[in-house]
């Protein structure tokens, strides 16, 4: 633990700190020169018999903003860490509170806050930091730039957000027991013709291809048969009159079921774009747990971010990469058996 920390004139001297009671102001100094690199602090006791502090202490300064307490679970970060502190990168050394981190977003006066709707947000606390605390690039550009590298990495999940996400990873299995059940009467099937199974996992791999149409209306890649015939209801996603094959409504409906477990977002069922993507991976064969993996791939990314937790940047994200999230997981299904 650093044996010096630093406090702003501008956080000191400013109203809602001049107002405060002394034992909130002691309390606050304390929590700075307490904190690690991050400005967390996880262990509260010795300060509360310095400075004599309760839990009045504690919310007001929860209520001026000046800590954040994420959890709830008596970690507390200081909202205006960074605004104070400069930790050179050869002495950085990362909070040991990362599943607090990663709740938290950097706005362009780099403070701290827990509302990813903020509109001077910039990104996500640990992206931020993984891209080294830049301070000197305008926060205009850091946001522009944060933007593009999602949209790159979005199309393939990373590793790293499926290991250090478990709550978002937990909320993609609300559904276990019907997908258990489901994988259940699979795996059943296969023990009792394995060797017919992989062949068909083979041949489904080999006979899909993407194609990029801008003749279906902006729903970008899908996936069709190398066979496939534009006349045939076979192998199109609508019938001739537009509308989902009945065969396949419940199914795209407990697609959407499943969506919006997992989703802080409910997307109306009526969102006919993405109805014909959910109906135009079973018309191709697909199972519905390996599009339930792609749709699980897809939100591990988008819950963490800001732009997609409205319905129509959320729908857009679905359409334009769940054909290819589900092909991954057919290869990943395949090269497993």
């Amino acid at each position: 633990m650093a044996e010096r920390r630093m406090i702003s004139r501008k956080i000191a001297e400013d109203d809602r700190f001049v107002d405060m009671h002394p034992v909130s102001k002691l309390l606050y100094f304390y929590l700075v020169l307490n904190a690690d690199d991050d400005g967390f602090v996880g262990s509260v006791k010795m300060i509360n018999f310095l400075t004599n502090a309760d839990q009045s202490n504690y919310d007001e300064l929860l209520e001026n903003n000046l800590i954040l307490e994420p959890t709830k679970n008596g970690v507390y970060v200081i909202t205006d860490w960074y605004a104070q502190n400069k930790i050179e990168p050869k002495i950085y050394k990362a909070t040991e509170y990362l599943s607090v981190r990663a709740l938290l977003f950097i706005k362009t006066n780099f403070a701290y806050t827990t509302n990813p709707d903020e509109k001077d947000v910039i990104s996500p606390v640990d992206y931020w930091i993984k891209q080294g605390r830049d301070k000197k690039t305008p926060p205009e550009i850091q946001a522009q730039q944060y933007l593009e590298q999602f949209q790159e990495t979005s199309k393939k999940v990373p590793r790293s957000v499926e290991e250090t996400s478990k709550k978002v990873l937990a909320q993609n299995r609300l559904d276990k027991n019907r997908l258990d059940k489901n994988r259940l009467d699979k795996s059943r099937l296969e023990q009792n013709r394995p060797d017919q199974t992989k062949k068909e996992k083979i041949n489904k791999e080999n006979n899909y291809k993407y194609i990029n149409s801008s003749s279906n209306g902006g729903m970008g890649e899908f996936l069709l048969n190398d066979d496939s015939s534009t006349s045939s209801i076979e192998n199109n996603a609508t019938t001739e009159n537009g509308e989902n094959s009945g065969v396949n409504q419940d199914t795209v409906s407990s697609l959407f079921n499943y969506l919006n477990g997992i989703s802080t977002t409910d997307i109306p069922k009526d969102n006919k774009r993405l109805a014909d993507v959910f109906d135009m991976l079973i018309h191709n064969g697909y199972e519905i747990e390996d599009i339930q993996s792609g749709i699980d791939n897809i939100m591990n990314v988008a819950n963490q971010m800001p732009q997609y937790q409205n319905e129509q940047s959320l729908a857009k994200l679905l359409i334009q990469h769940l054909p290819e999230c589900t092909k991954q997981t057919l290869k990943q299904s395949s090269s497993n058996d």
